[in-house]
């Protein structure tokens, strides 16, 4: 791999206003994406769905994504369109197209839709800076796809500060119960996206979310599109213009080290002055989440509060202490399913 300070990896930023596809097919040329994609190319495009329904700021956009199938159609040879289950059996991966459209988009498109979760999948294991990690992923995404096209949201996340590429690749894992498997995410990440490769990444700001995430918060209406060939750049640049610091964020810092892109835009081309689209995000965490953040550090712990004879009676405690919006959002997952810790 060639270092990454002689690399100038292309940043695209728009405002794209009511011309979501212009926007979109600027972008796309100015990283010169035919460079991935052609008549014989397999694209996979990964959104992001943490919701079984469209919620602004919340999941990608159906309209980005359509234009974005619409873009794609007679240029790729096979264009599919993926995602799991939502974690700790919230929704299945059906329930989330059906809810965002997505069936007809793609009938539209001439594109496929697969759940990742009904997939064959093969463990991956590797040392990442010296940590010994391993994850789940779906074969199809490990030896039949030529470009990966990630389209992540504009989102803060209680959990790791910000959710944008990076974060979304952890919803190829395919395990509805990956919310056991948090310990050395930033590794898990790096490791990913390593296997992965994002050839393309493409941001959703349309609309943007503050305070809180990834299932609720605020919705920031943003009308921004960001557009990259590297996926660490992406999030670096989207971590900025939400008001982070990149070498804050774990597992952009892990990704960095790892050699998979920079955090510093000397090493980016940016189309335009990024500056003009920053804005000072901020995260507010609930009590719920810091008790979830001890999760993040302990498996067993995890274990006995997900996924064992105590996880009722757990949840139920919980409850008491659930945020409005938190009590909002797993009432509408339905009573007997549980969005559980992020």
């Amino acid at each position: 791999m060639m270092p990454i300070n002689k690399v100038k990896y292309r940043v695209f930023l728009d405002n794209a206003g009511d011309d979501v596809k212009g926007s979109l097919q600027r972008g796309l040329q100015y990283i010169a994406w035919d460079r991935y994609v052609n008549n014989k190319s397999t694209v996979f495009i990964k959104p992001n769905f943490t919701f079984p329904r469209h919620i602004d700021g919340v999941t990608t956009s159906p309209e980005l994504l359509r234009g974005l199938l619409q873009l794609l159609k007679g240029v790729a040879g096979r264009v599919i369109l993926g995602e799991s289950d939502g974690a700790n059996h919230a929704f299945t991966a059906e329930e989330a197209f059906t809810g965002h459209g997505i069936y007809d988009i793609c009938k539209e498109a001439g594109a496929e839709v697969v759940s990742l979760s009904r997939m064959p999948s093969t463990t991956v294991e590797s040392s990442v800076l010296g940590k010994k990690v391993k994850v789940q992923l779906p074969d199809l995404l490990l030896n039949d796809i030529d470009c990966f096209i990630s389209v992540p949201v504009f989102k803060v996340h209680a959990m790791t500060t910000v959710t944008l590429s990076l974060k979304n690749s952890w919803g190829c894992v395919p395990d509805t119960m990956r919310c056991l498997l948090h310990q050395d995410l930033a590794h898990k990440l790096a490791l990913i996206a390593g296997r992965l490769k994002p050839r393309i990444v493409i941001i959703d700001g349309l609309c943007s979310l503050d305070k809180h995430g990834p299932m609720y918060g605020q919705p920031v209406r943003t009308d921004l599109l960001l557009v990259s060939d590297n996926t660490v750049a992406a999030d670096a640049l989207g971590a900025m213009i939400m008001g982070f610091s990149p070498r804050s964020i774990k597992h952009l810092a892990v990704a960095e080290k790892a050699g998979l892109g920079p955090l510093s835009t000397a090493d980016m081309e940016i189309s335009t002055d990024w500056s003009k689209y920053r804005r000072q995000f901020r995260v507010e965490r609930t009590l719920i989440d810091r008790a979830s953040s001890l999760l993040f550090h302990s498996e067993l712990l995890s274990k006995i509060v997900m996924d064992s004879a105590l996880t009722p009676v757990i949840y139920k405690i919980a409850g008491y202490f659930r945020s409005s919006d938190e009590k909002r959002v797993a009432g509408q997952l339905g009573s007997r399913r549980n969005p559980g810790p992020y």
